[in-house]
């Protein structure tokens, strides 16, 4: 894999170190399986209907991902952004038609490997399918937890974790965007934040 100045891989050796010991030569070694992929704002990493061909590391940029109803609306799971994955796991691992959108909200720099890559990897490198299992692991305790929140807190106080979770993506995402997410109106979004400025003076 080849990179320029500007993709500064060591952070994803960074992340793999959290979960496996990896030196020099494995982590390059693993890289020889990813390819860099460049996206523009509003361009779609998964459009509903499409298979997920890829899991994606995020070196650069911020993603809105939403799950298609029956009806056609979305409905908005995560904003996944640097030192994040971001795919649609079902549709990649099944070779399944998505049922996901997944957009950059900015221009974005990713790491990707292909499903026929990733299972080599797992043969020629054992540990890499013990960090992917517990990234999943992890995933999908980070799903249940926002189900859970989804279904036991009101808009204010998911907003509040949210905040208190992704302090700096406050800047970053339209109030549209994280309405959407707390799963109400931008009108109510609105009325919501004025509340809170009034309450803070």
């Amino acid at each position: 894999m080849k990179t320029n100045s500007n993709e500064n891989v060591s952070v994803f050796q960074s992340h793999l170190q959290r979960i496996i010991p990896v030196n020099d030569e494995e982590f390059d070694y693993i890289l020889s399986y990813f390819s860099v992929k460049h996206l523009k704002k509003k361009d779609y990493l998964v459009r509903p209907f499409q298979v997920c061909k890829y899991e994606s590391y995020i070196l650069k940029g911020l993603f809105q991902t939403a799950i298609l109803d029956d009806s056609g609306r979305l409905h908005t799971l995560y904003f996944p952004h640097e030192d994040w994955w971001v795919s649609d796991f079902k549709s990649f691992k099944k070779e399944e038609e998505s049922r996901m959108e997944i957009i950059a909200l900015e221009d974005a720099v990713l790491l990707q490997i292909s499903k026929p890559n990733l299972e080599a990897l797992y043969l020629s490198f054992p540990k890499f399918e013990r960090f992917f299992r517990i990234l999943n692991e992890n995933a999908g305790i980070a799903l249940q937890d926002r189900i859970i929140q989804n279904f036991s807190k009101d808009a204010e106080n998911k907003y509040a974790e949210f905040r208190a979770k992704y302090p700096e993506l406050q800047q970053r995402i339209s109030q549209k965007r994280i309405a959407a997410y707390l799963g109400i109106t931008p009108e109510y979004f609105s009325q919501m934040s004025k509340k809170k400025e009034s309450a803070k003076s």
